[in-house]
């Protein structure tokens, strides 16, 4: 079993990317809906993992469709989306760049499938910081995102934890996570886009500090008990 990343981000375009291109959308496979109607996800789960399978269906598509308008609204650091309140980001425009240019440059991959024991599992940290607060993948009882794991099933080849504060659109949170400003490693990108993941866990919940938490366990192989 290979080793396991564990990774953390607070959003830093959470106020700005909500509904962007909405209109005039291309049609995706329905290939991509696989959490649809799951019955131990809600609708914004559901959505989460809806975005993140048009990622890894097309890469191509979705930095075209999404991201390459983004980069009209950079000045210096600063991200005016019209209408929106700015935001000051840690880079400015490169990490966006430097997300288009790798995603048009990645072949499309498999469809992660959801599943109920990484989801109890993501939603074991979720309401330990919805109660209590704190960020990170340390819970308050000091389990590790592999304690959580395997406490609903067993995981194999390999595993990961992404987190989100701070938004509460679907495509928001999957665009921040693979901007991955101020990441130096860009490892929330590099989970979103690894072929090695194949199931997906996601809870979503209110965060007393940050207004929401979000959190992605991803596996490559998942046996849920």
């Amino acid at each position: 079993m290979l080793g396991m990343r564990i990774l953390l981000l607070i959003l830093v375009l959470c106020s700005v990317q909500a509904g962007f291109a909405q209109s005039g959308e291309k049609l995706w496979s329905e290939s991509i809906y696989t959490a649809r109607e799951v019955w131990y996800l809600d609708k914004q789960e559901q959505e989460i993992i809806h975005e993140l399978n048009k990622v890894r269906a097309n890469p191509k598509q979705f930095a075209e469709e999404y991201l390459e308008e983004l980069q009209a609204y950079f000045d210096g650091k600063v991200f005016t989306y019209p209408g929106r309140t700015s935001i000051v980001t840690k880079e400015g425009v490169s990490p966006l760049k430097e997300c288009i240019e790798i995603m048009k440059k990645t072949e499309g991959m498999s469809m992660l499938k959801p599943s109920d024991g990484l989801s109890k599992a993501s939603l074991l940290l979720t309401n330990d910081q919805q109660k209590k607060g704190g960020i990170g993948h340390i819970s308050s009882n000091g389990s590790t995102p592999e304690n959580r794991a395997k406490r609903y099933g067993e995981w194999n080849f390999c595993l990961a934890e992404n987190i989100a504060y701070g938004s509460f659109d679907a495509r928001q949170i999957v665009i921040s996570l693979l901007i991955d400003d101020g990441v130096l490693d860009r490892s929330h990108r590099h989970n979103i886009l690894d072929p090695c993941f194949q199931f997906v866990g996601v809870s979503f919940g209110n965060h007393p500090s940050y207004q929401s938490v979000c959190v992605m366990d991803f596996a490559g192989d998942y046996k849920t008990k």
